[in-house]
């Protein structure tokens, strides 16, 4: 019975409610009881649940129980969380990837990649919502070896507007340590350039329980601006900081930049504006 209405609720989640939680724009912070994204499959029959479970054991060393489980549905409990797999037969649907890859720059012709996507595995932890940084370290875990054992093209996680490249999403999990993030594989960083000044905002750290964060009309480079605001990011999440409205923030002792919250230039609600 578990397994059906997982099925079911994965059915819903791939065909449906997966649009809706991809708002184009977001501030309130609340961290999701589910963390939820799609692994994009070049090939639709390709997942290998056995070779999956495997390397989680293996290479990273998770005690995983695999009684409720298939290469077409699954429902693995790794400690407190329940994981659900579904390997689905079909595109995702309403070119729904390849409008978000328009805007992902991090993959050089996502647009024409994404589109040859024939299937993908619906892959989330269900009950989230306890300890962000360790639930998202789980879930990059996982997503890595579900890539890793089928033949895919990435991952699309729309909460955070995230299409990821398969190569680059691995680099960053090989990398990641608990003091070393994969922060471009959990949050998205819009860059914008209007009228000669440049501007970025984060878009996922509400799933942090964190204020959004943008850098407007700065004369700074787009690549500097990426640069401070994935170390402010990096800093916030890994060490659990709240940013408050009159407070200064920087990356060396020396710097002090200024925080205010107002209304968001690019996202709804407020947003906590780092002057750089």
């Amino acid at each position: 019975m578990r397994k059906a209405l997982t099925i079911i609720l994965i059915g819903i989640i791939s065909m449906g409610l997966f649009g809706f939680l991809k708002k184009e724009k977001k501030t309130e912070t609340n961290t999701n009881s589910v963390i939820l994204g799609m692994v994009l499959l070049e090939e639709p029959n390709s997942f290998n649940l056995k070779g999956t479970v495997n390397e989680l054991r293996k290479k990273w060393s998770l005690k995983v129980n695999d009684d409720d489980a298939d290469d077409k549905a699954a429902v693995l409990v790794i400690g407190d969380y329940n994981i659900a797999i579904a390997s689905m037969q079909i595109a995702i649907p309403d070119k729904e990837v390849e409008s978000a890859a328009k805007h992902n720059y991090l993959w050089k012709n996502g647009v024409k990649e994404t589109a040859k996507h024939k299937g993908h595995i619906v892959l989330s932890i269900t009950n989230a919502g306890k300890n962000p940084v360790q639930e998202n370290l789980l879930y990059s875990k996982l997503a890595s070896a579900v890539m890793n054992n089928s033949k895919s093209l990435g991952i699309y996680i729309g909460g955070r507007t995230l299409v990821l490249k398969k190569e680059f999403y691995q680099e960053n999990v090989e990398m990641m340590t608990e003091e070393d993030l994969p922060v471009y594989n959990w949050i998205y960083f819009g860059l914008r350039k209007e009228k000669g000044k440049q501007s970025v905002y984060t878009y996922g750290l509400t799933d942090f329980g964190k204020k959004e964060m943008e850098i407007v009309d700065s004369e700074n480079s787009l690549e500097e601006l990426n640069e401070m605001m994935f170390n402010l990011t990096h800093y916030v999440i890994a060490y659990d900081v709240k940013l408050n409205n009159g407070e200064t923030i920087g990356i060396s002792a020396e710097q002090k930049l200024k925080i205010s919250e107002s209304k968001g230039r690019f996202l709804e609600g407020t947003t906590l504006k780092i002057e750089y």
